[in-house]
């Protein structure tokens, strides 16, 4: 095997087990899920687990990563595309339809993890502003009469949005469609009008 196939078959194999972790985590959280899960999940052997990652720790560090950027790319690609605040709060509006339910138990977990770890937190900073940068050049463009600094505030209210929704209403199908559409009404006029 060449040293490209080697390298190529190694990250395959990353990957693989970052795949399983993600099922393992997304079920019982970083730390509920056991290497034995993931072993089980991946179809390898603990020993192989060990040749491709030192420890747990840097699964879910490498895990965190992955989910990280996903959600970057996600949101990088699905906001600049939006009018109103409509599809945004409603979890079944096509906005959704690319964040399938285990990256959502993923991102809650990850926020979670966060909160308590500062590697967590760098990672997660990084990221957005990787996102706010692609959001500024996209979002302000759509919007010439709008300053630099009422984009960056439109920004960051509509990923606070984002983060709401995801953290929150995919869980609770108790509101209610009239004061949605209210809400929505008020948002999208201060946000896209």
């Amino acid at each position: 095997m060449s040293k490209s196939e080697n390298e190529e078959f190694f990250q395959q194999r990353q990957q693989l087990i970052i795949s399983a972790a993600k099922v393992c985590f997304s079920q019982s959280g970083f730390h509920g899920a056991s290497m034995a899960d993931i072993s089980r999940e991946s179809g390898l052997g603990a020993g192989q687990i060990y040749r491709y990652f030192e420890s747990k720790e840097l699964i879910v560090s490498e895990t965190i990563k992955s989910i990280a950027v996903n959600w970057r790319l996600f949101l990088q690609n699905n906001l600049p595309r939006q009018s109103s605040t409509a599809d945004i709060i409603n979890t079944e509006s096509g906005f959704w339809q690319d964040w399938p339910y285990q990256d959502r138990c993923l991102l809650l977990e990850m926020y979670s993890e966060a909160s308590r770890n500062q590697a967590v937190r760098a990672v997660l900073a990084q990221e957005e502003q990787l996102l706010i940068t692609e959001l500024e050049t996209s979002l302000c463009q759509q919007s010439p009469g709008v300053s630099d600094q009422q984009c960056n505030e439109r920004i960051q209210f509509l990923l606070m949005l984002v983060d709401g929704v995801a953290c929150r209403a995919f869980g609770d199908n108790t509101l209610d469609h009239r004061e949605k559409g209210r809400i929505n009404g008020i948002l999208s006029h201060h946000l896209f009008g």
